[in-house]
């Protein structure tokens, strides 16, 4: 492995820890922390392959963790939902250009949740048909933007849903969501063993930093900057869109 292969793989494994570590600290912010860097320096199709295959791992070993505050009457609609909605996704990204669908997708994102900050403290009483938007929103994002955590964060700020049961229950929801993607795309990352094993090593030392950092931190208000990494994402996506128009 040469210096500028040995770098890259760096890089790679610091993107995987900062993601790993932030999806067991607030219950998500995988894919949003790490698929831009995955993205440019692996290109799309096999960084958002590291993102959907790193992302199924982390979410199955967190939720071996929290599978007892999983939240099932909300999993019921948005994991089901949630996997209905990639199909609608797979089907606009087909038809519509790249740019265009990231802008509209992503404008979407920020209004919902400006829409759920602005209502804070009068928060709507969870229902079915907010939980099956919530879901759909997240599968179809998940497809066109890379990303599936916006979506449900929205819905989870919309109804104050406790921090401890929506960290639980996302990590369901986002295993479904990578699994289907990886199906559907029919393809692996192309790492060597070598390769794979560090990045193993850089997922599971985030998740045990993150673990760590949720013990200490009070789950309410980590709601805060799990909506913080949500309006990021977006607006690195809204960017990227906006920069492929020019």
């Amino acid at each position: 492995m040469g210096d500028s292969s040995g770098l890259l793989m760096l890089g790679v494994m610091l993107s995987i820890l900062a993601g790993a570590l932030s999806q067991r600290a607030t219950g998500m912010g995988f894919a949003l922390l790490s698929a831009p860097f995955l993205v440019l320096v692996l290109g799309p199709l096999q960084g958002i392959l590291v993102v959907n295959a790193a992302s199924v791992v982390a979410n199955s070993l967190i939720l071996v963790r929290v599978w007892h505050d999983v939240d099932w009457p909300r999993a019921k609609v948005l994991v089901p939902m949630g996997a209905l909605g990639v199909v609608p996704g797979a089907i606009a990204v087909a038809l519509l250009p790249e740019a265009p669908l990231t802008i509209v997708v992503s404008l979407s994102v920020i209004l919902g949740l400006g829409t759920t900050l602005l209502t804070r403290g009068h928060p709507l009483p969870p229902s079915t048909a907010l939980a099956a938007a919530g879901g759909l929103a997240s599968g179809f994002m998940n497809v066109t933007a890379g990303v599936g955590g916006p979506g449900v964060v929205v819905y989870a700020r919309a109804t104050g849903w406790e921090h401890h049961r929506f960290a639980a229950t996302v990590q369901l929801h986002g295993l479904v969501l990578g699994i289907v993607s990886l199906l559907a795309k029919g393809a692996l990352p192309t790492f060597s063993l070598t390769g794979w094993g560090l990045l193993l090593l850089a997922l599971v030392g985030g998740l045990a930093l993150g673990e760590m950092i949720a013990r200490r931190v009070d789950g309410a208000g980590m709601m805060r900057p799990v909506a913080v990494i949500a309006m990021v994402g977006a607006l690195l996506a809204l960017l990227r869109g906006v920069l492929a128009l020019t």
